[in-house]
């Protein structure tokens, strides 16, 4: 009987747990997890927030009694590791106890950044990632406590948390320390059409503003940029990304970058010891380098990836490749591929109608990014196209993707650029 530990217990380990379930009913499966909270979607906070969806629908896989009762695991709550040792194949805890495994998997996600500058920690200072961060900002706009807000930080979450407060009524700002908005996914040309959408709907947009410090003045807050600027409202969000919760592995001997580096298996440097979710890194399929992509699809993949082999079925991660999406207001942005590997002699697309904008860049067959507003129905089929171009250069776009694109009005230049080839 395989003896299993899953460190981690969001959506990676949970499919983890479920895969190991499927291939080994006999497997012994244990838990540990510094909470005591189910395996819930990050990334679907915010939209409780708004009263989108009920507090329930946080957790997709259902409560956390249901999971350890159908699955039958061993969880741990409570319980964080504080050391992982590869030559013995054992977890380390706080009290100095130590338990050997024959497989383990490292899925503990990410925690939201927040650096240490004066002033952020103190009170109406928050960041947007767990399901409490969800409840507590919630109980506030609901109560009426929150009449204006800044938002510091353009990243998929911070636009987010501009739609909740756009949602309440509460005038906010928005400001980044970039040259301009969603800086490592969106080409300038798209930004602007971003930012012009965003100050149309009445939020305030400041670009190039690095944050210094946070003043309490008369119950109020004040960032004060590195440039001197100063923005003041009732609480400020800081939402500028979210660092790898890793720190455990230090000197373990796990190679790591910012992550876990794995590789198709999900496994480590160690054979046994696999890694999955926001925590890790695993091959961009686009670049062929090591590359956190911290999306929910990919956490639940490489969890069921690293559960079937380490139950000792074989299975493979692929079709990773760089996707940023946000969807707010109305609005929707979608950026696939790695912009950074733009070069200014490479060909551009461009194209503008009343339902698209595009803006992709290639050099000879390789696409290298795509941005595209307003393709919300339409973003998964242009996502599998480019991982095919990807993939084979030369190989066409099926027919079915052809018709689909043309049948939502995508120009046949636009197409072409994929690779495929129009069809009257």
């Amino acid at each position: 009987m395989k003896k299993i530990a899953i460190i981690g217990f969001g959506g990676a380990g949970y499919n983890a747990a479920k895969e190991v379930r499927r291939v080994d009913p006999t497997a012994e499966i244990d838990v540990y997890s510094d909470t005591n909270t189910g395996p819930y979607n990050p990334m679907l906070t915010t939209y409780y927030v708004k009263g989108a969806i009920p507090y329930e629908a946080l957790f997709p896989f259902g409560p956390l009694e249901d999971i350890i009762a159908d699955l039958r695991i061993n969880f741990h709550g409570g319980k964080p590791v504080s050391k992982l040792l590869p030559e013995e194949m054992a977890l380390e805890f706080a009290d100095g106890s130590r338990e050997a495994y024959d497989r383990i998997l490292i899925s503990t996600g990410a925690s939201a950044v927040m650096p240490p500058l004066p002033g952020i920690d103190l009170p109406g200072v928050f960041k947007m990632r767990t399901a409490e961060d969800a409840v507590h900002l919630k109980a506030a706009l609901d109560g009426g406590k929150i009449k204006s807000c800044l938002v510091i930080g353009a990243s998929w979450v911070g636009i987010k948390v501009v739609e909740d407060m756009v949602s309440y009524g509460v005038p906010c700002t928005l400001v980044d320390g970039a040259e301009w908005m969603f800086y490592v996914a969106a080409f300038r040309e798209t930004a602007g059409r971003v930012q012009k959408d965003l100050e149309a709907k009445g939020v305030q947009v400041a670009c190039g503003q690095m944050l210094d410090h946070i003043e309490q003045e008369g119950g109020r807050l004040t960032a004060v940029m590195q440039n001197g600027r100063r923005f003041t409202a009732d609480t400020i969000a800081v939402c500028i990304g979210v660092r790898m919760n890793v720190g455990f592995l230090k000197d373990s001997g796990i190679k790591m970058g910012r992550g876990v580096l794995v590789d198709q298996a999900m496994q480590t440097n160690y054979p046994g010891i696999y890694a999955a979710g926001d925590c890790c890194e695993a091959m961009d399929t686009q670049c062929g380098i090591h590359r956190n992509i911290g999306v929910w699809f990919n956490a639940n993949k490489q969890g069921r990836v690293a559960g079937a082999n380490m139950a000792g079925s074989h299975m493979e991660f692929d079709a990773n490749v760089l996707v940023n999406l946000a969807h707010y207001l109305d609005y929707d942005f979608i950026s696939i591929g790695d912009i950074s590997a733009c070069k200014p002699e490479d060909e551009v697309y461009e194209y503008e109608d009343q339902a698209y904008y595009i803006r992709a860049v290639r050099s000879g067959r390789e696409i290298r990014c795509i941005n595209v507003i307003g393709s919300a129905d339409s973003n998964g089929v242009i996502k599998n196209a480019f991982i095919k171009a990807v993939e084979n250069r030369d190989a066409p776009l099926d027919i079915q993707t052809v018709c689909f694109l043309k049948a939502k009005g995508f120009p046949d230049r636009f197409i072409d650029f994929l690779g495929g080839k129009t069809v009257d």
